[in-house]
């Protein structure tokens, strides 16, 4: 079947010939919208007798964005379907004939009593390892709906996860790498974007489509105490404040925001203290108080009065913040940072220097929290640093083809 307009891994994708084959790329590199393709061509292979299931990692990303993919797709193009919400369920009723069955994995008790032709899991490293044997052998089990059954992976590479042991280790059918630089459909100034967002590593990840092993290793890689500890003296009097809430230890870390730099150049590390006494010491130190805190904090409560927030607003200190960031991208914001020499830290500061050296991540890529002694004021760090330059990494787009 020829298509037109489709980039060179989503071609592969769609007339792929193998029984397992997988397309891995980086963000809006066309992963996704390589299934439509796909589908069409296994309707013409199977002569419109195709039921193709599709998998995506939660029901909302499905409902979002695969569902309506297809729809435009065949709006577009004057397809007669139908949408059964109930059921999840497509029925195309001409030129494309066949059915397309959508499924979300963190409900995989519905992958059953039906039969499949062909699967799709999109976004499968993105879906958490411990359930991604799971998905993998209730999508086998539904391949019983015609001979030559097939099944197609589409990922963002998230670490050495199920698709690298299947398709790098195990070898077990093609594996098509999808760059966002070809994808010609984006707008012009979005791969800068991801250029400015992400360091050197992950740059790799979230653009080349490259597997890249971040696990049980240190978090802040990008740190390098020749490069990024520095003498420094305040040069404002507009003073920023990172807070982690910990019994044992509180901790802060004091910055300014120097053009597009920020300079930590005093810290805070308080054992067996409360909000109370750190209010009182940044009262004492300093004036115009601007406060990024672990916005649990709202909750938290140091006496039975007041919330660590409200404590903090009472002292007449700014509050920026409403939600915690995932943890993945505060950390992602570090380093970034990090790897442009945008975050300085001045050689006072041993604690935050000692956390940026020694904080490790486990083997599933989550902060080790082994060492109660780690991890507290670089978390600290890590609200200032994201709120201040929070990532950006998906900014949206119209596509007009695939």
């Amino acid at each position: 079947m020829k298509f037109k307009g489709l980039l060179p891994a989503q071609k592969s994708f769609a007339l792929c010939e193998d029984k397992f084959f997988a397309i891995v790329g980086g963000f809006r590199s066309g992963k996704t919208r390589a299934i439509v393709p796909r589908y069409c061509n296994l309707s013409a292979i199977r002569d419109g007798k195709v039921k193709l299931l599709i998998i995506s990692p939660t029901y909302r990303l499905m409902m979002d964005s695969v569902v309506p993919i297809f729809q435009r797709f065949f709006e577009h193009n004057g397809v007669d379907y139908k949408f059964e919400k109930t059921d999840m369920r497509i029925t195309v009723l001409d030129m494309f004939q066949g059915e397309i069955i959508f499924r979300s994995g963190d409900t995989p008790e519905r992958i059953i009593a039906f039969e499949c032709t062909d699967v799709v899991i999109d976004e499968f490293d993105v879906i958490p390892r411990y359930r991604q044997d799971e998905l993998w052998q209730k999508a086998l089990s539904r391949m019983s709906g015609a001979d030559n059954s097939t099944m197609g992976i589409t990922t963002t590479p998230e670490g050495f996860k199920k698709t690298y042991e299947l398709f790098e280790e195990q070898k077990i059918g093609s594996l098509f790498r999808a760059d966002t630089r070809d994808n010609y459909y984006l707008p012009k100034d979005y791969i800068q974007t991801l250029l400015d967002q992400y360091d050197p590593k992950l740059q790799e990840q979230y653009i080349k489509g490259y597997f890249v092993n971040v696990n049980q290793m240190q978090a802040y890689y990008a740190f390098d105490r020749e490069k990024h500890v520095i003498e420094y003296k305040p040069q404002t009097n507009q003073v920023l404040v990172g807070i982690d809430f910990n019994v044992d230890p509180l901790c802060a870390v004091i910055g300014e925001k120097i053009k597009d730099e920020l300079i930590i150049f005093d810290e805070l590390y308080l054992k067996n203290s409360n909000t109370f006494r750190l209010v009182e010491i940044l009262s004492e130190r300093y004036d115009n108080i601007t406060a990024f805190p672990d916005m649990t904090g709202r909750a938290r409560k140091t006496s039975a009065a007041m919330s660590d927030i409200q404590i903090l607003q009472k002292a007449n200190i700014r509050i920026n913040g409403i939600n915690n960031p995932r943890v993945k991208d505060r950390v992602q914001a570090v380093n970034n940072f990090l790897s442009k020499g945008r975050l300085k830290i001045d050689k006072k500061c041993v604690h935050l220097i000692k956390d940026l050296e020694r904080v490790s991540l486990d083997k599933y890529g989550e902060l080790d929290k082994s060492d109660q002694n780690l991890t507290h004021i670089s978390d600290a760090c890590g609200y200032m640093v994201y709120r201040l330059f929070p990532i950006k990494s998906k900014p949206s787009w119209n596509i007009r083809g695939y």
